[in-house]
């Protein structure tokens, strides 16, 4: 259980190291770095041991996600930009009926169902879970598809990891955080595999990420380059860089799936 601490307490160091590299993304990484310490407690907290044979969603206690909701609603009430706040005093009054209903939504991946206000709360109390339960499930071998082997959940940002003379490419998902290796040049949300189709960009300002989007689908995800900067935290790192995100929406772009803090 340590090991799986130690991956939420290294993402809380790198938000606050953010926060002085990128003064411009201070606030909502300082309000991602409440959210991170929320999502740690909850890691500690869950102690279920995973069934690889039966699927991820399954194993998810809806009554022990319910039970973190209140603290999270605490949490964004003092913490979180206005919409969120607002949301968060609305969802307080509907009661734990209507947080299980979210939650159930969420974990049934229905995306759809769930907005984004909504899905802020559901997400949030989920991952931790979900990454807990994939952590103790073996890798697939010679798995290529775009959405994640562990939950089917859709990917969140890309990863380039060093592998001999240059790098791999890894796909981390958006619900239970599991990564595996995807193919450099294909987009994971339609397949494409023109090169010419999938342009890349970046930013001065933030080297190490760029925005590899398809011209084919109009989808767009991040990519993390860890041989640029081998202390980045993916998830963290990938939701700082949010000028990146703007540049797409402005472009025509739609982001496989927003990451936590609704970018």
């Amino acid at each position: 259980m340590a090991n799986r601490r130690f991956r939420w307490e290294d993402r809380i160091v790198r938000a606050r190291e953010l926060q002085d590299l990128q003064p411009a993304a201070a606030a909502p990484l300082r309000f991602y770095e409440a959210v991170l310490g929320f999502q740690n407690t909850v890691a500690h907290d869950f102690k279920i041991a995973a069934d690889s044979s039966i699927p991820l969603r399954a194993q998810i206690e809806l009554a022990f996600a319910c039970s973190k909701i209140p603290a999270l609603l605490a949490l964004a009430r003092e913490h979180g930009p206005d919409a969120l706040r607002r949301h968060a005093r609305t969802l307080e009054q509907a009661g734990a009926t209507r947080w299980q209903s979210l939650l159930a939504s969420v974990v049934d991946g229905n995306p759809s169902d769930v907005g984004a206000l909504d899905g802020f709360f559901a997400r949030a109390c989920l991952q931790p879970i979900a990454e807990n339960l994939q952590l103790q499930l073996p890798a697939i071998a010679n798995y290529s598809q775009g959405i994640c082997p562990a939950c089917g959940g859709a990917p969140q940002a890309a990863v380039l990891r060093p592998e001999g003379e240059g790098a791999s490419r890894w796909l981390l998902c958006s619900f239970c955080l599991r990564e595996w290796v995807f193919r450099r040049i294909v987009c994971p949300w339609c397949g494409e595999e023109d090169k010419e189709k999938l342009p890349r960009y970046s930013a001065e300002e933030y080297k190490p990420i760029s925005l590899e989007g398809c011209d084919t689908c109009k989808r767009y995800l991040k990519a993390v380059d860890m041989t640029l900067d081998g202390h980045a935290e993916p998830l963290v790192d990938e939701a700082a860089a949010a000028v990146l995100d703007l540049w797409a929406v402005n472009n025509g772009y739609i982001k496989i799936i927003p990451n936590l803090i609704g970018l």
